[in-house]
């Protein structure tokens, strides 16, 4: 049996304002391929399909068209993340295909997919505020008889949810079923490794949970015959993650999302099962349309030899002259046309005068030359003092009428 495992598909998400449509059709087209080509019995999409909860009219229409697609083969199964809108994504979740489950739904936590004869158990995005009295197991407080809520976390909240997979696989053990149990969390474990386009989940000062919570279930000991491997999304680098004995991995975001993320490697991964547990995990690399790359140097640096793969990239470029380049940007993007952030960093921060006394007196054009100077690291030169004379000049005769 062989079960893919993607997330974070953030589909309608731009880079820097940069549409990121054909990339993102160009990774559904390879993964249907994929799915086709070697048979996958089961495709495990860990939360964040969307990137925000009311997504763009062709974000929806892309995302119908890789369902369409991806059930004809197999069965795809798929929860929410803190991105995605969780009531919508499962409007019609109890009404969809067999081919096709969507859990958006905290309560139904517990409740496997027996999909490609393994035990899947999506788990969408635990929001505390939001979940730590509907998933509550504490004894009753007050008068009302409901349970007390659970801690202000996601370590609480997520340490119950679990507690609800190890009921469900308990009854299942102790009946005979060893068929392989995967978990489909949507959370920030210890350990891992995160980049500057993932959304800030902290709650509570306690942004993360800790990867022994897979193994022990939210309980004090861990099962004989617990999870298998734990399918988490979330966090956009593919990683493994250790502190825990069954194998926990993020599948990583299919496209890269900011320029923190240049060098990594996309990838889904691919599970292989038999009638009782994991037996082999394959990490498959996706083709990148469209690199990303960081560059930094001197204009002439970057100008005299541009490399030709990242000439096709986008590209964040840092310049490091000590003055300002004149036309910087043009002239960096006529060389990289799609250049999407150019920056002017110094190698070395311009040395600032010793503060003066502020007087009311002081001549406003020395204070423009001195500014200019601070932020340029270099003086201006007679032409343009010239015309920053010209400007206040222009300026003081209008207050003067």
């Amino acid at each position: 049996m062989l079960i893919l495992h993607t997330s974070d598909w953030h589909l309608g998400r731009t880079l820097h304002g940069q549409s990121l449509a054909d990339s993102a059709d160009a990774f559904i087209d390879w993964l249907v391929d994929l799915v086709r080509e070697r048979g996958v019995d089961a495709v495990l999409v860990s939360g964040d399909v969307f990137d925000r909860a009311v997504p763009p009219v062709d974000a929806l229409a892309r995302m119908r068209r890789a369902l369409r697609e991806l059930t004809a083969l197999t069965t795809v199964v798929l929860t929410s993340g803190n991105h995605d809108g969780a009531a919508r994504l499962g409007l019609f979740a109890d009404m969809l295909t067999p081919s096709l489950h969507v859990v958006t739904d905290p309560e139904a936590i517990g409740v496997p997919v027996e999909a490609a004869d393994a035990l899947i158990y999506p788990m969408p995005y635990l929001e505390p505020d939001l979940v730590r009295q509907s998933l509550s197991d504490l004894p009753p407080e007050g008068q009302g008889g409901l349970p007390a809520p659970l801690p202000r976390s996601h370590q609480a909240v997520l340490a119950a949810a679990l507690r609800r997979v190890r009921a469900d696989l308990e009854v299942r053990r102790e009946g005979g079923d060893q068929r392989p149990a995967i978990a489909m969390p949507h959370a920030f474990v210890t350990g891992a490794q995160a980049s500057d386009s993932e959304r800030d989940i902290q709650v509570g000062g306690v942004p993360s949970v800790s990867a022994d919570l897979f193994d022990t279930l939210g309980g004090a000991d861990p099962l004989i015959h617990g999870l298998d491997y734990v399918a988490a999304g979330h966090l956009h680098r593919p990683q493994d993650i250790a502190g825990a004995s069954v194998p926990i991995r993020y599948a990583g975001s299919p496209i890269a999302y900011s320029f923190s993320e240049a060098g990594a490697t996309k990838s889904v991964t691919l599970v292989t099962t038999d009638a009782t547990s994991v037996t082999d995990i394959e990490v498959v690399p996706i083709p990148t349309l469209h690199g990303i790359c960081v560059l930094e140097g001197t204009m002439d640096e970057l100008l005299a030899n541009p490399d030709q793969e990242a000439r096709a990239s986008y590209v964040s470029i840092t310049v490091t002259d000590d003055a300002r380049p004149e036309r910087m940007v043009p002239r960096i993007r006529a060389l990289y046309p799609d250049a999407l952030v150019v920056v002017h960093r110094p190698a070395q921060a311009p040395a600032l005068a010793p503060a003066r006394q502020v007087r009311p007196s002081r001549d406003p054009r020395e204070v423009t030359e001195e500014f200019y100077e601070a932020v340029g690291g270099r003086p201006l030169s007679d032409q343009e003092r010239l015309l920053a004379q010209d400007v206040w000049a222009q300026l003081r005769g209008k207050d003067m009428q």
